[in-house]
């Protein structure tokens, strides 16, 4: 079998080594799921470090809009506690919210950009694997070392 497997993605012709393309097939979206730095460090150590860094930014700044949501959301309820007008609350956490809402939008959508992208290269790697002659995937047991 060839150590190193030379094909094209959508990202443009890439060349791994059979166990980064197995992983890129098969294991990077539980490894993200389970350690993103360890996913970033895997990616960079293939050379798509940037593909895997703008994933990880993406579901950081998730993480950051829903840490504000709860707070607008907190705000929101000690105003109401004590009986602040309607109009402080509108005035206090309207634009925020506003601002929040273009994020998370802005967020979702970059996000979906860069699955879609990362699902591409993992279906591209499980090709590529495919037309290797004598080929067979790994056991679920030994995904992810």
């Amino acid at each position: 079998m060839p150590t190193k497997l030379e094909f094209a993605t959508p990202e443009g012709r890439i060349s791994l080594s059979i166990d980064d393309a197995q992983f890129m097939a098969y294991d990077a979206g539980e490894l993200a799921l389970r350690s993103m730095r360890d996913f970033v460090e895997r990616m960079r150590s293939m050379g798509l470090g940037g593909l895997a860094e703008s994933y990880a930014r993406l579901q950081a700044q998730n993480a950051v809009s829903l840490m504000e949501l709860r707070e607008a959301r907190e705000d929101a309820e000690a105003l109401l506690t004590r009986k602040e007008e309607c109009d402080v609350i509108a005035d206090r956490l309207m634009p925020r919210l506003e601002a929040l809402r273009e994020t998370v939008t802005q967020t979702q959508t970059q996000m979906r950009e860069s699955v879609e992208r990362l699902a591409a290269l993992s279906a591209a790697c499980d090709c590529a694997l495919h037309q290797v002659p004598g080929y067979r995937p790994p056991s679920r047991s030994s995904i992810i070392r």
